[in-house]
C-alpha cells in the first residue's frame, strides 16, 4: 500500500521532536532541582538548542565525511565546529547569566565550554548513530521480507509461461529447417533460465548481468515474434563500465516482459522500442511498444508494474523515477535509477557459469 508523502513527512517530524523532548530531558537531569523558575527553564532549553543545532549540523554535514574517506577534512572542520560553538555557548551563557561569570576566570570557563560542547556532541551523535543503525536494520529487514516474497513469486511464476513453450516450438522448427542456427538460440535460453534460478537467491547481481539476461530474452522474442513485429534493442556493450555497478536482479525485466506481452498481441504493425543507456551512475531504461486496437487476453506472470514499483520504493527509495504514458496506440516507460558503484557497495559474489 502506498503511503502519501506528507504523512511519512509528519511521522518524520514527530519523531525528530520526541526525540529533542527527550535528550532535552535526559541531559537536563542533573539541573532539574535548579530549574525553579521560567526563567531558568528557558535558559536551559537555550541553551540544549545550540548543543542540538551543533549536533544537527555535524549530522548532516561533517558526519558523512568519514563515510567519503575524507577523515583529515572531517577532523579539521570538527575542531573548527566545536570552537565555534563553544563560542556560541560561552556568549549564551554570558548573556543569560552573567552573575555567574562574574566569580569565574573566562579562561576557565571557556574550556569549560569547549569540554561541554565536545562531551554534548558526542552523546548526541551517539544517540543519533543508534537510533540510524536500528533505522537501516529494519530497512534491511523490510528489503529481506520483500525479497523473499520475490523470490516466490518468482519460483512459482518466474517469467511467462507460455514465453517458454512458444520458444521451444520455435526452435524445434528452427531445428528442422536452419538446424545451425541451434546452438545460440539453445545457449540464449540455457542463460536466460540459469540466470533466474541463480538471481533469486541473491540481493544484488551485476548490472552486465542484468544486461546479458535482457539481451537473451530479447533475442528469443525477436525469434518469436520478429516476422511480424519490429522490434529494436540497444544497450550498453563495455564490460569494464556494466562490471563496475550493481543492480538489484530481475528489476528491469517485468517492465521488458509487458512491453512484449502486449506489443506484440496484434497481428500486423505492432513494434517493442528498447533503449538501455548508463550515464555517469544513471542507468535508464526507455520503453515503446505499440497497443493492440482491441482489447486482446493476455496471460500474465503477477510480476507486473506494481511489484516493480514497490521493489523500487523499498531498494532505491528516493533514487529512481518511473514514468508510465499511455495513449492511443502507444505505451511509454521510462525508468531512471540513480546505481551505487561497486566500489562504494558490498563485493558480489560471480557464480561460474
Amino acid at each position: 500500500m502506498h503511503v502519501p508523502n506528507w504523512i511519512g513527512e509528519r511521522k518524520s517530524w514527530v519523531r525528530e521532536s520526541l526525540f529533542f523532548t527527550v535528550l532535552f530531558v535526559l541531559m537536563s537531569l542533573n539541573a532539574w532541582n535548579r530549574l525553579t523558575t521560567w526563567d531558568d527553564f528557558w535558559r536551559a532549553l537555550v541553551n540544549f538548542l545550540i548543543l542540538y543545532s551543533q549536533a544537527q549540523f555535524h549530522r548532516f554535514f561533517l558526519f558523512p565525511l568519514l563515510f567519503s574517506q575524507h577523515i583529515k577534512r572531517y577532523v579539521i572542520l570538527t575542531s573548527v565546529a566545536l570552537f565555534v560553538g563553544s563560542l556560541i555557548v560561552y556568549w549564551a551563557d554570558f548573556w543569560l547569566c552573567p552573575e555567574f561569570f562574574a566569580s569565574h576566570d573566562w579562561r576557565e570557563m571557556g574550556l569549560f565550554h569547549l569540554a561541554t560542547c565536545t562531551v554534548s556532541l558526542i552523546a548526541i551523535m551517539a544517540l543519533f548513530l543508534i537510533r540510524r543503525f536500528y533505522e537501516q536494520q529494519e530497512k534491511q529487514n523490510a528489503d529481506q521480507l520483500l525479497l523473499q516474497e520475490v523470490q516466490m513469486k518468482f519460483l512459482h511464476a518466474q517469467l511467462n509461461p507460455h514465453f517458454f513453450f512458444n520458444t521451444l516450438n520455435n526452435l524445434y522448427g528452427i531445428s528442422l529447417h536452419q538446424p545451425t542456427r541451434m546452438p545460440n538460440l539453445i545457449m540464449q535460453l540455457s542463460k536466460l533460465m540459469r540466470y533466474q534460478v541463480d538471481s533469486s537467491r541473491r540481493s544484488w547481481v551485476l548490472l552486465q548481468q542484468e544486461v546479458e539476461f535482457i539481451t537473451s530474452y530479447v533475442t528469443l522474442e525477436q525469434e518469436r515474434v520478429g516476422n511480424r513485429c519490429q522490434i529494436e534493442y540497444s544497450y550498453p556493450t563495455d564490460p569494464c563500465v556494466l562490471q563496475g555497478y550493481q543492480l538489484a536482479p530481475l528489476l528491469l525485466i517485468p517492465l521488458v516482459e509487458n512491453a512484449f506481452k502486449h506489443g506484440t498481441s496484434d497481428i500486423q504493425g505492432c513494434f517493442v522500442y528498447i533503449s538501455l543507456t548508463l550515464d555517469g551512475d544513471a542507468l535508464t531504461l526507455r520503453i515503446e511498444n505499440s497497443m493492440p486496437g482491441h482489447k486482446v487476453p493476455v496471460s500474465s506472470t503477477g510480476l507486473g508494474l506494481q511489484n516493480t514499483r514497490q521493489r523500487l520504493e523499498i531498494l532505491y527509495s528516493g533514487k529512481h523515477q518511473l514514468r508510465v504514458d499511455q495513449s492511443a496506440g502507444l505505451y511509454k516507460t521510462e525508468l531512471v535509477v540513480q546505481l551505487t558503484p561497486l566500489h562504494h557497495a558490498q563485493p558480489i559474489a560471480v557464480p561460474a557459469y
